[in-house]
């Protein structure tokens, strides 16, 4: 394998020293348990953590390309010279021959793969067509039913409505939503606009749309996404359509110069559906959220929980404020005298959740008590204090030994990281002994959504990240979630765990291990509180 050959110097200098240095000491400091039974070099160790974090479009820089060139041994720069019919490494390009030949002669990864563009027929380019047909229903389950019968009763008959949809990660909210986003756009012939704020929660919406449109339409239809869609030419601006954006792409005073950009009608958008409702009132979202709204068109909000803080803290409380923005009108499932969670667990929509905790690290006499009371405030753990968890040998020896025995019960993993760096390192380290583990981050690019399909079907046993997969992911097949992530934050908490929580009855497991690595900061609450907490926020619209 060519990188085997890579002088240290090169990779040192695109991994990073403290990244090599890092994994070096947690190799040193695991090898001891014995785990490790051949002594990798240094050069080795390096190349392996290399492939694991480097983009997957690393070689189409022509820089990139020629530096890792120049830094293998003269004898292969000569080999590959004379196979690719070139005089230097400057005359190299990357191309589908030369990846290929990368691949296959020199052994680099395959997420280096040249490919080519998607086409215009390619069917996954963002929009969707749908003529008029015979009208056939697909059925909801008898709790979503109930949610969908009464958001949609109160968005058809209230002028300038708001409201929260409430339903566990796992219960269905998205495709609940759906039926109401169908429902209005069949009855009304006007637009639906859908904001998320993640890439894999729009493609999830898009390909939910899709799906549903497919079975209620009444009329013709359309459905774009913005994020993946460039182009708006010859799209028929008279037909209701539903489109998904990020929020990000509309969160600036301009939201309407944006929206017309997207070939979208402001005062035609019948209905704004926010995923994720809790980060509506950051304020560069809720000023474009409000512009959006302001001529009459009703909000959605969806969420698992509906709050953004563990602790009310003196002065502005952003719970209220969430609450009031949505005009504290909640619909929810009706559950009589169970817990939504148990309600769920028992019927088999939910799986029947483990709680185990794992030794951490012992900060108490490290954080200032000035930390420590921001971090119970806003979840914000200071950056020197990441990097003494994420360089914690002992820690990361401890959550390595418990992953090592779980893959070796077979178990599929999605591990979250204290930190992109310690994310890296354990998909590393487990790669070193045998198992297949990847990591992915927002860099990762292009690769990022085959590295999901391979861990979907079976080749890859463990996914490794820091934050992009604690939204718009779902494999129902996950046996354990790993949190070694440190949050206070009640919402990324649910949202994390929330990622293997689907019961048999949907395809999923009937138990999940949910590991949560603690650190002596601050317990956690039970699956039940986090569900429960912002309860009193709202008016109970189930009375």
């Amino acid at each position: 394998m060519v990188i085997k050959q890579l002088n240290l110097g090169f990779l040192s200098k695109k991994i990073g020293i403290d990244n090599f240095n890092r994994l070096k000491n947690a190799y040193s400091e695991i090898s001891l348990d014995g785990y490790f039974n051949d002594n990798i070099s240094d050069k080795e160790l390096a190349g392996i953590l290399f492939e694991n974090v480097i983009s997957d479009d690393f070689f189409e820089k022509k820089q990139n390309l020629s530096e890792f060139y120049f830094a293998l041994p003269e004898i292969t720069q000569k080999k590959i010279n004379n196979d690719l019919n070139v005089n230097s490494g400057n005359e190299i390009k990357w191309d589908e021959k030369t990846s290929t030949y990368f691949i296959e002669k020199l052994g680099i990864n395959e997420k280096f793969r040249w490919r080519k563009e998607k086409n215009s027929n390619n069917t996954n380019i963002g929009y969707s067509y749908f003529e008029k047909p015979n009208l056939k229903f697909k059925k909801l389950k008898d709790y979503q039913s109930g949610v969908f019968f009464k958001v949609e009763n109160y968005l058809l008959n209230t002028p300038f409505s708001r409201c929260i949809v409430q339903m566990p990660t796992g219960s269905g909210k998205t495709r609940t939503a759906m039926e109401v986003v169908c429902s209005i756009m069949n009855q009304t012939g006007k637009d639906v606009l859908w904001l998320a704020n993640t890439e894999e929660l729009c493609d999830q919406a898009f390909n939910s749309f899709t799906e549903v449109w497919h079975f209620l339409r009444q009329r013709e239809g359309a459905g774009i996404n913005h994020m993946k869609l460039k182009s708006i030419n010859d799209i028929n601006k008279n037909i209701p359509t539903f489109h998904v954006a990020s929020l990000q792409s509309l969160s600036s005073l301009e939201s309407d110069k944006k929206l017309t950009n997207f070939g979208i009608i402001p005062t035609n958008i019948e209905l704004l559906v926010v995923d994720e409702a809790h980060i509506s009132i950051a304020p560069t979202y809720k000023i474009a959220i409000s512009n959006i709204i302001q001529q009459g068109t009703k909000l959605l909000g969806l969420t698992a929980t509906p709050g953004r803080q563990l602790r009310k803290n003196s002065g502005n409380d952003e719970n209220q404020e969430l609450s009031d923005f949505y005009f504290n009108k909640r619909f929810e499932i009706e559950t009589g005298n169970e817990l939504p969670i148990e309600f769920l667990r028992t019927r088999g929509i939910l799986s029947n959740a483990m709680f185990i905790s794992v030794e951490g690290s012992n900060l108490e006499n490290t954080m200032s008590k000035k930390e420590i009371d921001s971090f119970r405030l806003n979840g914000n753990l200071p950056k020197n204090i990441l990097d003494l968890l994420t360089n914690d040998n002992k820690r990361t020896s401890i959550i390595f030994d418990q992953l090592v025995q779980l893959l070796d019960k077979g178990k599929k993993i999605i591990f979250f990281g204290t930190s992109i760096a310690h994310s890296e390192m354990i998909a590393t380290l487990l790669t070193i002994k045998g198992f297949n583990a990847a990591h992915i981050d927002g860099n990762t690019g292009k690769f990022r959504s085959k590295i999901i399909e391979n861990f979907k079907n079976g080749e890859i046993q463990i996914l490794c990240n820091f934050g992009v997969l604690s939204t718009g992911f779902d494999d129902p097949k996950i046996d354990v979630v790993f949190m070694a992530r440190k949050t206070n934050s009640i919402v990324l908490y649910s949202q994390i765990i929330g990622r293997g929580l689907r019961g048999p009855v949907i395809g999923g497991t009937d138990t999940c291990e949910i590991y949560t690595v603690f650190d002596n900061l601050l317990d956690l609450p039970s699956n039940n509180d986090i569900y429960s907490y912002f309860e009193e926020y709202f008016v109970n619209t189930n009375d």
